[in-house]
């Protein structure tokens, strides 16, 4: 599964009773990314354009009009599609909606990848897009999304589902989630941190606990691996040495190392880091230990080292993450 994602330009459709929010928050994230890079001497460019059936302007939520640049026929292709949600029942649009139907299909086949919102699954599985694939979507519909697109996998206990180039969020805030993963694969991981903390501090967990990847699924079959993940899970807050990883395997270092990039896309290392940083942001969230404590707890005997590790991940050290969280504060790390 690939962990890039080249973004060059973005579509956003617009449809009667949209939830603005669910392509106004990604499109201010999008933006925010991109001054993050230019701070860092990064010189990206991201075109975001709106586009309908017709040049008629689109009556969004909360009273709200939107005037499309483009009309299907003439958008050309996107790197990135974000489908919106709906305020209302979403299938009666969906099935009077066949010009739309068509482009996500042509989009599809072009090859573009697909950031859709709560019940803008709908669209997707009019499409055929989702057949025999899994979707999260917003819980209201499930039940009448399920009944009327029985090929579609829907998971209705998962935030966010990914199928190769489709990404489907349940909400506006699971979209919030979503958008820090794209941002994070088009424009780094220290980009998309920095992105979270201005936009989704107080609502983001990590994507692995939200996430169903059909691409995890079914790809990753390495039955050794997953023991060894296990134990890991299980055992990350010992000294957990790559020599004892070789003597749990029961595999050699060279092969253990292969095997499990292959699996995971990451390090052995790597990974166990991933799982104890994650876990000090829980804590973090949710507890009132100290940071020294926290170190221990997830595994690390030195706080100090914990604390660059943490700041170097996260842009923040452990002690500005909390009160970043704690107090809910919105602003702009430079």
């Amino acid at each position: 599964m690939s962990q890039t994602l080249e973004i060059n330009r973005v579509l956003i459709p617009l449809l009667d009773h949209m939830l603005t929010t669910s392509v106004s928050l990604p499109l201010e994230m999008i933006e925010a990314g991109l001054t993050y890079s230019r701070l860092d001497n990064r010189r990206l460019t991201i075109e975001t354009l709106l586009c309908a059936e017709t040049h008629n302007s689109i009556k969004a939520t909360g009273g709200i009009t939107l005037s499309p640049e483009l009309i299907f026929g003439d958008a050309g292709k996107a790197d990135l599609v974000i489908v919106p949600g709906l305020w209302r029942n979403p299938l009666p649009i969906a099935k009077q909606s066949r010009a739309f139907i068509q482009w996500l299909q042509h989009q599809f086949e072009q090859g573009a990848t697909f950031c859709v919102i709560g019940t803008g699954v709908t669209f997707m599985a009019e499409a055929g897009l989702l057949d025999g694939q899994p979707a999260a979507t917003h819980w209201y519909f499930l039940d009448r999304l399920k009944d009327e697109y029985p090929n579609v996998d829907f998971k209705p206990h998962h935030l966010i589902t990914r199928s190769d180039r489709i990404f489907c969020a349940g909400s506006v805030n699971s979209g919030a989630d979503l958008m820090v993963h794209l941002i994070s694969m088009a424009m780094g991981e220290k980009v998309a941190h920095k992105v979270e903390q201005q936009f989704s501090h107080e609502i983001r967990r990590p994507l692995d606990q939200i996430l169903y990847s059909r691409e995890q699924a079914s790809v990753h079959r390495d039955e050794t691996i997953i023991q060894l993940q296990d134990w890991m899970q299980q055992s990350f807050q010992e000294d957990i040495s790559l020599a004892r990883m070789v003597e749990v395997s029961g595999l050699t270092q060279r092969t253990l190392s292969r095997r499990f990039k292959d699996a995971t896309g990451m390090t052995p290392v790597g990974y166990v880091q991933k799982l104890r940083l994650n876990m000090a942001t829980e804590l973090l969230r949710t507890t009132d230990l100290s940071i020294r404590e926290i170190s221990t707890q997830v595994g690390y005997t030195d706080p100090i080292h914990f604390s660059r590790l943490f700041q170097k991940h996260f842009q923040l050290c452990p002690s500005d993450f909390k009160r970043s969280v704690r107090g809910k504060l919105f602003y702009l790390n430079q």
